[in-house]
């Protein structure tokens, strides 16, 4: 029953509180109401009892039953009394379900509205308990209390002139009531099971992922992701920078993530192997926020899929835009497409070269001691071309810059072709030694294939390729472009 409901019915005017061990109060009937027929009647609160008084709420129905019990947990003294002492806060576990994760709402719910139960009719005492449903009702409840005593009762049929209200009685008594009750107690332990399956959170709002692993079925070729710096890359079968978006999908998936239903619990081979999770077609293994996980996706059923998390011994059943990200993983896909990235001032020359010409863009840079500080010096930049010319920095290189660097892979290469490229594009760098080249190779009609620091990266096209000579030819010439 809703609390804000039961709350309500408790300071009605008309509240007859029973007060006692239930099974005594149960037969005895209230002066308020002295007929049997369902006529309208106080409101009326079984038992007067609170949280901290119970020890155990036994459930027995037709879907099986459970058993719940209250755990006791440490509130901080900054969070508790006035006077900062610390209490105990009362929650509760569900005996049968073990170290499966449970839904702590749904369980403090089902604990709270039957301690608490409250009639809205008194029905009287009834010739024939069978005529609601009681005789083999629909749940037994047994709720024991510190002090020794205990509160039983049974739920019978849904009333008959109410579908919200159900009748219900003392264990040894014939006098019947409505009541209003919590779902939960007409279902079987598995109804508390939590379908959170992944709920991963930092205190700084950013989860902190240092290492991914992608294997199964879907992957005959493991891709692993590492941490490198403030980001992830690949580190095989390939080493390259990451997608960010195509990452970030993965990462949420990895971190949050909610079930549709319970497929199993404590899964047999047989049950594992319906849901395809003895060979599962993605596992997942990753460290986060310094944790480590493993996630098992298996078969696909209807629009969802059958996950299983490492040691927690349920099956669920997700739907499949939950884990999209990583059914549709391929190691091309998680690959950024650009080939060179480097930041524009940390550039020192750039060389363009094609049909044995070669295009030198050299950038000076100049300390502007205004704009400077101690810690972080500004500069003022200029460029020259081929044979020294000077060329318009602000404008023209800059836009130039962007059309070198934007250029996106469109598929995967294989080996590195053999020959002389047709192009090639070198960057030194102001703040460190070595150079880092771009060549492109002939590669079939209309393709080439990019070839990083001596390794294949990814096939682009003749159009690309030919926009970056043109870029290259108008730059030199003083020209300005977009």
């Amino acid at each position: 029953m809703n609390t804000n409901i039961r709350n309500l019915a408790i300071v009605g005017v008309s509240v007859v509180v029973l007060g006692g061990v239930a099974a005594a109060l149960l037969m005895t009937q209230p002066k308020t109401e002295e007929t049997s027929s369902e006529s309208s009647a106080s409101t009326i609160e079984l038992v007067s009892k609170s949280s901290a008084d119970v020890t155990s709420m036994k459930v027995i129905n037709q879907k099986g039953g459970y058993t719940i019990l209250p755990v006791a947990q440490k509130k901080s003294a900054s969070s508790s009394t006035a006077s900062g002492t610390a209490e105990a806060e009362i929650t509760y576990r569900v005996k049968e379900l073990g170290s499966i994760p449970a839904n702590t709402t749904a369980v403090s719910q089902v604990v709270q509205n039957g301690y608490s139960l409250v009639a809205t009719k008194n029905l009287g005492n009834v010739k024939n308990l069978k005529e609601f449903g009681l005789e083999n009702p629909k749940a037994t409840v047994e709720i024991t209390f510190k002090d020794g005593s205990t509160y039983n009762y049974k739920i019978g049929n849904v009333s008959a002139t109410d579908s919200t209200l159900y009748y219900m009685c003392g264990e040894n008594s014939s006098n019947v009531y409505t009541v209003s009750i919590d779902s939960g107690i007409l279902e079987g332990k598995d109804y508390f099971i939590t379908k959170e399956v992944l709920a991963i959170s930092s205190s700084t709002g950013v989860n902190d992922f240092t290492k991914i692993q992608l294997s199964g079925a879907n992957f005959p070729q493991p891709i692993r992701l590492q941490k490198s710096g403030s980001g992830m890359v690949l580190t095989s079968p390939v080493s390259a920078n990451t997608d960010s978006e195509k990452l970030g999908a993965i990462e949420t998936a990895l971190t949050s993530m909610t079930a549709d239903s319970v497929e199993a619990v404590n899964p047999d081979a047989a049950a594992l192997k319906s849901c395809g999770l003895d060979k599962p077609a993605i596992v997942a293994e990753y460290t986060v926020n310094k944790q480590s996980f493993k996630l098992l996706i298996g078969a696909k059923k209807d629009t969802g899929y059958s996950v299983m998390l490492d040691k927690v011994p349920v099956v669920y059943l997700v739907k499949e835009d939950s884990v999209s990200a990583l059914v549709q993983a391929t190691v091309f896909g998680l690959r950024s497409k650009g080939l060179l990235t480097p930041e524009i001032t940390a550039v020192k020359s750039l060389t363009v070269s094609a049909n044995g010409t070669g295009n030198v863009f050299t950038v000076t840079r100049m300390k502007d001691e205004a704009k400077s500080t101690e810690d972080k010096p500004q500069y003022i930049y200029s460029v020259t071309g081929t044979g020294g010319k000077k060329l318009d920095y602000s404008k023209n290189y800059t836009d130039y810059f962007k059309i070198i660097t934007s250029l996106q892979i469109l598929e995967p290469a294989g080996a590195v072709p053999a020959g002389t490229p047709e192009v090639k594009v070198e960057f030194t760098y102001f703040d460190r030694k070595g150079t880092d080249t771009v060549a492109f190779y002939k590669s079939g009609e209309r393709r080439y294939t990019a070839v990083v620091n001596g390794t294949a990266y990814g096939l682009v096209t003749d159009g690309d390729l030919q926009r970056i000579l043109d870029s290259t030819k108008a730059l030199q010439n003083g020209e300005a472009f977009s």
